[in-house]
Formats: C-alpha cells, structure tokens, sequence
C-alpha cells in the first residue's frame, strides 16, 4: 500500500467509514462492506494450479484452501493446549532473558521475541543453519514492510532480497521432503500436516507456498502488536500496575490451562491493543472472481483494499474510538464495543487468521513476563509515539529490558 495514499486517509473523513475510490484502488472501510466483499471474493477458495500442471498446459487435481485450514486448525488446537502455551511462554522468556541490560530498539525487539517464539509452530526441528536462513528472509520482509529497505538498491545488490527468499524456500521443501519419506521425522508443528496428508494432493509447488505464507505471516503483524503492547505497557503505568496485580494472583499453571481466561483485565488490554493500534493498517486484495462492492463494479484483476483499522476507528461504532480504554471491553461499558463484525483484528470470514486464538494467548503471556520477570526501562528524556504506517510502529522507543526481583513473579502452583 502506497505510504503516500495510507497518509491521506488519516483524516476524520476517511475515519467515517465508507467505500469510495482512492488512486485507482476502491476503499472498502464500512465494516458491513467489507465482510460482504470479503465473503463474495473467496466464495472459491480453490487453490492456484500446480507450477508443474501450468508448464504442462494441463489442470491440477482440485484442493480447497478450507481442508488446509482445517489441518491447520486441528493442529492447533494442540499446539494452543497447556503444554504448547508452556513451551511459547518459556521462549519468549528466554528471548528476552537473553537481551537484558542492552539498549535496543523496542519495537525490532517485539518482531525479534515474536517470530523466534512462534517459528517452531510453524516449522519445528530445523538446524541452525536453516533457522538462520528462515529468520534472514523474515528480517528482510520485515524491513520492507516498515520501509527500511533500500527503495531502489544498487543493480549488483538487488538480487539479494530474492536470494534469501528462494534459499528460504529450499529450506521448506527439503523438510517436507524429510517428513514426507520418513516418518520418524515427525514434529507437532503446522508443516506436519502439509507433508504427511496433503503433500499428495498439493504437490510440492503449493505445499510450499502454504508453509512460506505462514512464515510470511508471523514475521510482521503479530511482531507490531506486540511493539504496541510494549509501548502501551510502558505509557501507561497505571495499567501495567493493574495486570502485575492480576497476574500476582494467577499461577502460570492455570494461565495455560485456561488459554488466559483467568486473567480478563490483560484479556482486555489486549484486546484493546488489537483494536487501537491494528496490524496491518490495510490489506490489498484482488479480485478472484467478478463481485460488486456497495454499488461498485469489480472485475478480475482489479483490486480493492479492506482496513481492519479503519472499522475499528469508525465512529459510528465505536464511541471515542481514538481512546485507549480497556475497559470499554466490559459489559455495558459507554465506549464499546460495537458488536462482532465491528471488531476483525484477525481479518474476515472466510480467510481470517488460522492462528487468532494463539496470538491472543501470546499476548498476554507476554504481558505477564512484562509484568512480573521483566520491565522496560526508557531514557528519562524518552517521548515515544506511534506512527501510523503498513502496520503501527512505536518511534522513539529505544530502551532496556531489566530483570525484576523474582519475588515478585507469579506462583507456580
């Protein structure tokens, strides 16, 4: 999305919702627009030909990209037991155990604790070497989405982006490739079910193209908000205070069993992080098949863009959108919320995130390391905001990340 075209629709006038067109593109920011238009643009979720099939002129067997997210979903609602949430928490601890005492770039931090957590979800077992590799293509996705990529590289520099990628790709296909011939190879991540139910139907060409989109996945949104939570745990004081007070009186033993049930003030606070600063801002999709937008016209090929933001900005929902209020999130509270397809931090039906009831989880398991073993320290001159661009991202947020008195973390039992 064009930076120059995502400014210009910061306004109250784009914040009112609607559908119009801006520099070529239709904007869908009504939310009962944009849950139609989604719905009617993958009615058909049937997946691309194979590479293979197309260079032969000839039509692959059909998959629906439903029975994908079905392996994935049943996967999982494994991988989000007592036992998975356990083992994220314990990364994400040592990830940030392991930057203590150094100033750093909070919100690069966030994307660092974020992705190295969750790549075992998505690809467990890899060697260090390929770990590298997968986390070198994550960094230099990461870097053109928040616009520190080089815009126009040096000719002898501008094959690298595409390098990682490919490399990054072998690396998928050798370890389907494993998993499928051995059995043994096993792991309970999201790739098993793609090489050992559907690596056949797929064939390796999409099979890959499933892995990498979910690595793709989790290297920018889910790294921007947990910047956010960052940056709102640190701006506001009074509310870390309240979760540190939440968190004191649950044992990370019930914090997983519960999927975070028994802690609804972070569940709200987190919530609230979702709706306040979404990642990404928009989301840019073309037309899989001819559909009409709220009076509009869409042929194949062209493009509309949906904003979860901006349903989440509307002030025809929400009262005081631009307020950060947790506790709008109470029943009967005056500030919100405005009812479910109101609030789509994870997308649409029916290609919303496989993965939103993990993320979540992660959220809040984060906040209680924040909030128990670890704080951020800012420099005292230190005023950080959030800049609105392809996903939000805390500036001036340079900081340290300390240990706390572990006196004060909450009981095991």
């Amino acid at each position: 999305m064009n930076r120059d075209v995502l400014r210009d629709l910061r306004g109250p006038s784009a914040a009112a919702g609607g559908v119009f067109w801006r520099a070529g593109l239709l904007m869908v920011f009504d939310a009962d627009a944009a849950e139609q238009a989604n719905a009617d643009n993958y009615a058909d979720l049937t997946l691309p030909d194979r590479l293979r099939d197309l260079l032969l002129r000839r039509p692959s067997t059909p998959v629906s990209w439903k029975r994908v997210r079905a392996a994935w979903l049943a996967q999982l609602r494994t991988l989000s037991g007592a036992a998975g949430l356990a083992a994220l928490d314990a990364r994400m601890d040592a990830l940030l155990g392991a930057r203590t005492g150094v100033l750093l770039n909070l919100p690069w931090l966030a994307h660092e604790v974020s992705f190295r957590s969750l790549l075992p979800i998505v690809l467990d077992g890899l060697s260090p070497a390929d770990r590298a590799m997968i986390s070198e293509d994550a960094i230099a996705k990461l870097a053109r989405l928040l616009g520190e990529a080089e815009e126009e590289p040096p000719w002898w520099r501008s094959w690298r982006p595409v390098s990682i990628q490919v490399r990054a790709g072998l690396v998928v296909r050798r370890e389907l490739r494993r998993r499928a011939r051995d059995p043994g190879a096993a792991r309970a991540d999201l790739t098993q079910p793609i090489a050992t139910g559907l690596l056949g139907e797929l064939g390796m060409d999409r099979a890959v193209d499933a892995v990498t989109a979910v690595l793709t996945a989790i290297a920018g949104p889910p790294g921007a908000a947990a910047g956010c939570v960052l940056y709102e745990l640190v701006t506001r004081p009074d509310w870390a205070d309240r979760l540190a007070a939440e968190f004191a009186s649950v044992s990370t033993a019930e914090l997983y069993r519960s999927g975070t049930r028994c802690a609804p003030v972070a569940h709200r606070f987190v919530k609230e992080v979702l709706r306040r600063w979404t990642s990404p801002t928009m989301l840019t999709r073309s037309v899989r098949t001819p559909i009409e937008v709220a009076g509009h016209d869409l042929d194949v090929g062209r493009q509309f863009v949906l904003s979860p933001a901006m349903v989440h900005q509307d002030p025809r929902h929400w009262r005081d959108p631009e307020v950060f209020d947790p506790d709008r999130w109470l029943p009967g509270a005056p500030h919100g919320p405005a009812g479910g397809r109101h609030y789509v931090p994870f997308g649409w039906a029916p290609t919303a995130c496989v993965g939103a009831g993990l993320g979540l989880c992660q959220l809040v398991l984060l906040c209680r390391l924040l909030c128990t073993t670890y704080r951020i320290e800012l420099p005292e001159a230190a005023t950080p905001s959030v800049e609105i661009g392809p996903v939000p991202r805390p500036l001036g947020f340079d900081g340290r990340v300390t240990t706390r008195d572990r006196r004060t973390a909450t009981p095991d039992d």
